[in-house]
């Protein structure tokens, strides 16, 4: 039995239809308190049936993924039993199950060591900026459905030469209309490079934020943005 729990009094109970685990967060849809959406994790804990239970933080990363494999075949084993189906998979359903599980357990696993880190919010921040980090995940959601997720590689190709147009448009003092195609461009594809490595955008601004704005606090005892320096008289 693996527990996904989310900060808070909210946990994804069974009975959450799915429950589908992307690198730090876990996406609930149709729970008993009706709550859906990406929720960040706090601790995932592997649950043996005589009831001890085991903390994947404690456990080095290619342990933690053999630990998760193994809850979901024997998951996929109790549920062939209680459909009355046979209980046992074969050598090549095995196989196909550890292939489509290593895509997502690998992040899964790689963020164990830190989950009580992926509770980040924005400094300062009240209940506009949460709305904000839950619209950008939706866009986010919706890059999926309009892109897809690529292959690794030709996403970033992609990125990047969006990027680089930007670059020279702005290198080339390109109309604002310009700009704010190529920009948009880059954004976008930011949204896409997050679903292709199964990265919480949100999460990921808010964090890169916080660090900013921490650093402005250490350096200058307040908040300092940067200004263009006044052009001379």
């Amino acid at each position: 039995m693996l527990e996904v729990a989310a900060p808070g009094s909210t946990i994804l109970l069974p009975g959450a239809c799915p429950v589908v685990l992307r690198g730090t967060m876990a996406y609930a849809a149709g729970t008993p308190e009706a709550s859906a959406g990406w929720l960040p994790l706090i601790a995932i804990t592997a649950r043996a049936e005589d009831d001890s239970s085991l903390d994947l933080a404690a456990l080095p990363l290619a342990a933690r993924i053999t630990v998760l494999e193994q809850a979901g075949l024997d998951a996929l084993e109790l549920l062939a039993a209680q459909r009355g189906e046979d209980t046992v998979l074969t050598a090549g359903q095995r196989c196909r199950v550890r292939e489509a599980e290593r895509e997502a357990l690998v992040p899964l696993a790689g963020a164990c060591g830190d989950l009580a880190g992926t509770a980040v919010t924005v400094p300062g921040g009240d209940a506009r900026v949460l709305d904000d980090l839950r619209a950008l995940r939706r866009l986010q959601e919706r890059c999926r459905d309009l892109y897809g997720r690529l292959e690794p590689e030709r996403a970033l190709a992609w990125a990047l030469e969006e990027l680089g147009e930007l670059s020279q448009a702005m290198r080339r003092g390109e109309s604002a209309v310009r700009l704010e195609e190529e920009l948009g461009q880059v954004l976008v594809w930011a949204l896409c490079l997050a679903n292709v490595t199964r990265t919480d955008a949100a999460h990921a601004f808010a964090k890169g934020f916080s660090g900013e704005y921490e650093r402005q606090l250490r350096k200058h005892g307040t908040i300092k943005p940067y200004r263009r320096a006044a052009p001379p008289c």
